[in-house]
């Protein structure tokens, strides 16, 4: 989880965790993605992964 992240988005993801949530953010600077997911498969999961950290997949086009 980036330490750059505002604290209530910090606390957020941890009360997710606490309540069995997965959280993925694209690392892409100002982008707000985030996915949360529970009790999906290992391949599922690596395709949310690889949607979150892809910002050409999901990012605003101008």
């Amino acid at each position: 989880m980036p330490s750059n992240l505002p604290i209530a988005h910090r606390i957020s993801d941890a009360a997710a965790l606490l309540t069995g949530m997965r959280t993925l953010r694209c690392p892409h600077p100002g982008c707000t993605l985030r996915i949360r997911y529970r009790a999906v498969t290992p391949d599922e999961a690596r395709h949310l992964a690889t949607l979150a950290t892809d910002h050409t997949r999901h990012g605003a086009t101008k």
